[in-house]
């Protein structure tokens, strides 16, 4: 009875993640295309303009493009908003709006679904990603470590302890 419900829940996610995955590996070339474009930037600018005005060149800009990939974020939230908007003569009945009380973006269906999706697909990704870390685990462990040392901060960099001491 539920099986085809599962089936294309199941395909919805399945769609989604390959989706995920294929923009995320997509993107990370232009990742470490831009890192390293920052920082032949930077280098440039320190070698024209000293290192604190270089630096602070390179701030603005990244300054000005967070201000205009705000604004291009809240040009596109507002799109939905106001089709939102319009589509208010579609007021839910009492039980979908207690539904939609706790996730606000979606329908009392659309939880449902996800809720649906989530609770099929964690069995198995579950395991997969146990296997992943585990394998895996000499790398999370040097990025917690260094993690740890950047986040101790400055103040405790140059309290060790002398010989004599």
């Amino acid at each position: 009875m539920f099986g085809s419900l599962f089936r294309r829940v199941q395909a919805t996610f399945d769609r989604a993640v390959d989706s995920l995955v294929s923009r995320a590996i997509v993107a990370i070339p232009f990742l470490f295309a831009g890192g390293f474009g920052t920082a032949a930037l930077s280098i440039r600018l320190n070698r024209e303009f000293g290192s604190e005005m270089g630096f602070l060149i390179l701030a603005a800009g990244f300054v000005a493009l967070g201000v205009v990939t705000a604004l291009v974020v809240r040009a596109r939230s507002d799109a939905p908003a106001e089709a939102d908007a319009a589509d208010e003569d579609l007021a839910p009945v009492d039980g979908e709006a207690a539904a939609s009380a706790d996730a606000p973006g979606f329908a009392g269906a659309d939880r449902e679904l996800i809720m649906a999706a989530l609770t099929s697909a964690a069995p198995i990704a579950l395991p997969a990603i146990v296997r992943t870390i585990g394998r895996n685990l000499p790398l999370v462990a040097a990025v917690a470590a260094a993690a740890f040392i950047i986040s101790r901060g400055n103040g405790q960099a140059g309290t060790a302890l002398e010989p004599g001491e």
